[in-house]
């Protein structure tokens, strides 16, 4: 097994460790200058500086149902919250606690509803002749009693009056359906949302279908959100992917190439594993594990980590060997 050898070209271990090296630094450079815009950007529009557009899509428009939208911070929007809480609201607090949910949005929306209801079926009838109620406003002594009762020919108003001649013994019983539709929309290249919010008042139909019967007019309306940008470098706490160099100063070998995957991070430093090879022989391929630091610059990582540890290879007579690596991130 010592004698197999590989003899790739010495131009494919530099096209493959400068294609490592050069993947890296182009992914970080990406992902780095792509977050900071939109953090930029973020934090301009949760000030309030927004262009004439911006102030479009915050704005209350009651034509198209829009509701007056607002960008908070999360910490923001939990205060709004915990000061709308009443003792009514205990079950759904305990319900969102015990199935770990968070607030992203508050909404209230204020409508007019005007209705001229036409048709139905009226009634009346004599229900026997009785005497004047004092203070009623009743009709003399002897006049007959009738009852009046009107129902709209969708059955949502009934009005019943036991004695059209006597005042305030009149019952109106009202049922009705409302459907309320709500849209969230956001912004493209932003963080700001917007909502849409109609309410219609229906009739049940046959099949579990609905008849609009009125739309609601928008009063007023608001709609208050957090919405900061969700991609985020990660913090290092889960797996990284990297490419790698390795070296264990042999004079035969002296560089090898390959995979890790940092499987454990404490703050800078971490613990990863992974395979490299010198592209040469059996004796120079195998696995490493070693212990990685994080270096940072201005408070920002550099895409990197330095390794230190052991390789163990495939090959030859010496079955661990000291092991430095440089390790460029690519995931």
């Amino acid at each position: 097994m010592p004698g197999l050898k590989l003899r790739p070209s010495p131009w494919l271990l530099f096209v493959v460790a400068s294609s490592a090296m050069g993947g890296a630094w182009l992914h970080h450079c990406y992902r780095d200058s792509d977050w900071e815009r939109r953090e930029a950007e973020y934090q301009r529009q949760l000030s309030g500086h927004l262009t004439a557009h911006e102030q479009e899509i915050e704005a209350l428009n009651t034509r198209l149902g829009m509701a007056h939208s607002q960008l908070v911070t999360q910490a923001d929007l939990d205060g709004k919250y915990r000061e709308l809480l009443t003792s009514r609201d205990a079950a759904f607090e305990k319900f969102s606690k015990e199935h770990a949910l968070r607030l992203k949005s508050l909404s209230t929306a204020l409508f007019d509803l005007q209705e001229k209801v036409q048709g139905g079926t009226e009634s009346a009838h004599v229900e026997s002749s009785a005497p004047a109620q004092p203070g009623h406003g009743a009709a003399p002594a002897g006049q007959p009693v009738i009852a009046y009762e009107y129902v709209d020919k969708d059955g949502r108003f009934q009005l019943s009056d036991p004695n059209i001649w006597s005042e305030g013994d009149e019952v109106l019983q009202i049922k009705q359906l409302f459907r309320v539709r709500g849209t969230v929309l956001r912004q493209e290249d932003g963080s700001l949302m917007s909502e849409r919010i109609q309410l219609q008042e229906v009739s049940r139909e046959e099949q579990g279908k609905y008849r609009e019967l009125a739309v609601a007019q928008l009063v007023d309306a608001t709609f208050t959100y957090a919405n900061p940008p969700g991609d985020a470098p990660p913090p290092g706490q889960g797996v990284s992917y990297m490419a790698t160099l390795g070296t264990s100063f042999r004079s035969a070998g002296m560089l090898r190439v390959g995979a890790a995957a940092r499987l454990l991070r404490l703050g800078p430093a971490g613990l990863a594993g992974g395979l490299t090879s010198d592209l040469k022989s059996l004796e120079g391929s195998g696995a490493d594990a070693f212990i990685t630091y994080t270096p940072t610059l201005g408070g920002r990582e550099l895409g990197l980590m330095l390794g230190g540890g052991v390789h163990l290879p495939v090959g030859g007579k010496t079955r661990v060997r000291p092991n430095l690596t440089l390790n460029f991130v690519v995931y």
